[in-house]
């Protein structure tokens, strides 16, 4: 069964944010007004309160270890070479930005976002269907080229993505147990970052109770907390749009 993550940014932005809401936790400033908010009555009779921090962190590194180990699955597909490997690198930064450039493009435009640019679509995680979605941007680029160039993204960016695109497809039957291993780590990952992301709220959420708004404007030590949680950061704000629920309505023709 698919797994969906419940945030649409990069993992690695997660990571990076995630392990600054640790460190100002951690702070000796700045987190023993959050960590107690946090942390929870141990069911074990005369044990230490349980403390939130470490499990954060162990979260974090388990989010980091899915994607060392998702990264090794993708060099045992189809027994991937440097050039392929350096492809698929490529097709990814141009995605994202072939993204970017139509969410300026269409930003009013969920259908087209989604179905076209494949915004905020990450299921199925196996290798074929990353390719065929792929495959989808790549037309969609082609079909608004004029577009997407008042935004930056020129057709040389197109050309590069269809080339990426060429060198990995056509991978034959031999290799599906490699994809089928891809998937589950991705399933993985995706799960442990999902938890992860849930944790970095909490923080967050303790942050504004422990350093509300109204105290910041005459408090310059509050303002720093909630500047070291990213309360005006975190979760990104460009990040892309929510999935499209149902297609808007074809207008009826006079």
């Amino acid at each position: 069964m698919p797994t969906y993550r419940t945030f649409s940014f990069p993992i690695s932005v997660l990571l990076r944010d995630a392990k600054l809401l640790h460190g100002a936790l951690v702070d000796a400033v700045t987190g023993p007004a959050v960590a107690r908010r946090l942390s929870k009555k141990n069911p074990v009779a005369g044990q230490p309160d349980i403390v939130f921090a470490p499990r954060f962190e162990t979260q974090i590194q388990l989010v980091e270890n899915g994607g060392i180990a998702q990264s090794g699955a993708f060099g045992e597909i189809g027994q991937m070479t440097q050039e392929q490997i350096e492809a698929f690198a490529e097709m990814e930064r141009l995605l994202s930005g072939a993204r970017r450039s139509a969410n300026l493009a269409f930003p009013d435009n969920d259908v087209r976002l989604r179905s076209e640019f494949q915004v905020g679509i990450h299921e199925p995680a196996d290798f074929a269907s990353e390719i065929e979605r792929a495959g989808k941007v790549h037309a969609a680029c082609l079909l608004h080229a004029d577009a997407l160039d008042d935004h930056g993204w020129l057709d040389e960016d197109t050309t590069a993505l269809g080339n990426a695109i060429d060198l990995l497809d056509g991978g034959d039957s031999e290799h599906e147990a490699a994809k089928d291993q891809k998937k589950g780590f991705t399933k993985a990952r995706n799960l442990a970052a999902d938890a992860l992301y849930k944790m970095c709220l909490s923080v967050q959420n303790a942050a504004r109770l422990a350093h509300p708004t109204a105290r910041a404007a005459k408090d310059q030590a509050t303002l720093v907390a909630r500047n070291r949680f990213l309360l005006d950061e975190f979760p990104p704000r460009d990040r892309e749009k929510p999935e499209a629920t149902t297609p808007l309505p074809t207008p009826p023709t006079l």
